[in-house]
């Protein structure tokens, strides 16, 4: 995982972009709910954009700048799980951009979805008992509740799954996510790079 952590700053540095690690639970909120009040805080605070990578993933092509990822006035760009899952919509990797508010917006709606009623704050950590990426989840309820609307808006560009979650190079891959069973992957990658 650090070889990941500094393929993404250098991704950063090369563009300008702030690289910003997280170690530490910001909010208190469960992790996987951290990724939307974190993007949503970026959009407050007046960054352009905010690429979000869990900490499993990577920015494979280095030269392509983040607002290529958008190719009309969408505020995010997300694509589904690859063919391994099959949800059509995969939190791991996603852009999102102000858009005119459109990106506050869009995060606002996706953090108000965590109503905290499935979850258990223990002195330690949050725990769910419910289905993994289900609806209690941040991923699960984007799909339940967002991911319709946000698409037929034009606020959420669902791009193929190779180019934000492919688990191996493939050509126009730009983030690569080694999710689940294809860490495994990982050695392989580094090896290539």
């Amino acid at each position: 995982m650090a070889f990941l952590l500094h393929r993404n700053g250098l991704y950063a540095e090369r563009h300008g972009y702030e690289h910003m690690f997280v170690q530490k639970a910001a909010y208190d909120l469960p992790v996987y709910w951290q990724k939307v009040a974190m993007a949503r805080r970026l959009m407050e605070a007046g960054y352009d954009a905010a690429l979000w990578l869990d900490t499993d993933a990577v920015v494979h092509d280095l030269d392509r700048p983040l607002d290529a990822l958008f190719e009309a006035d969408e505020a995010m760009v997300a694509a589904g799980d690859n063919p391994f899952w099959s949800s059509p919509f995969n939190a791991g990797v996603f852009a999102v951009r102000a858009a005119d508010g459109r990106g506050l917006s869009l995060t606002g709606r996706w953090l108000d979805l965590f109503r905290g009623t499935r979850w258990t704050r223990t002195p330690t950590a949050w725990e769910c008992q419910e289905e993994w990426a289900g609806p209690d989840f941040e991923q699960g309820a984007f799909v339940a509740h967002l991911l319709a609307d946000a698409t037929a808006s034009g606020e959420l560009r669902l791009a193929d799954w190779r180019l934000l979650q492919s688990p191996f190079p493939v050509e126009g891959a730009f983030a690569l996510h080694f999710a689940g069973p294809f860490k495994a992957n990982l050695p392989a990658y580094v090896q290539l790079i």
